[in-house]
């Protein structure tokens, strides 16, 4: 599938032009181009986000395998299950697990969701992250 693209000029202070072009090779931006529209794309995101536009979001978190933190998220879940799109559990080292679930809806909706699942005892670690606007 090929994109039409439009094309645009960017003038930069002196100096940031390279630290742009570190920022491409550092994470493996084919171009400056596609460094760019990505950057626009968060920003365009964030904006969504901030509007209260429906989005698609992911929360991971790790917990220890088989404890009641488990139980826990999973009711969480269900009870949120309008915006749940799916989950899945992966075992880690040391007998935990990580379990990310993919979720679709207003912003602050699912922040609040994401803060439930981060706050249940025996969660170690937890992220939140809005995906793309839908």
């Amino acid at each position: 599938m090929t994109m039409k693209m439009e094309r645009y000029t960017v003038c930069l202070e002196k100096g940031l032009l390279g630290r742009l072009d570190e920022i491409v090779a550092e994470r493996g931006y084919r171009s400056r181009s596609q460094a760019m529209a990505d950057f626009i794309r968060r920003a365009v995101t964030k904006k969504d986000w901030s509007s209260g536009r429906d989005c698609a979001a992911s929360v991971s978190v790790v917990h220890p395998s088989g404890s009641r933190a488990g139980l826990q998220l999973e009711a969480l879940l269900r009870g949120a299950s309008s915006r749940v799109m799916s989950s899945c559990s992966h075992p880690l080292p040391g007998g935990k697990l990580m379990t990310t679930v993919f979720l679709r809806g207003r912003p602050r909706e699912l922040q609040k969701l994401a803060d439930l699942l981060r706050a249940v005892k025996g969660v170690t670690y937890g992220s939140f992250s809005i995906i793309a606007p839908v």
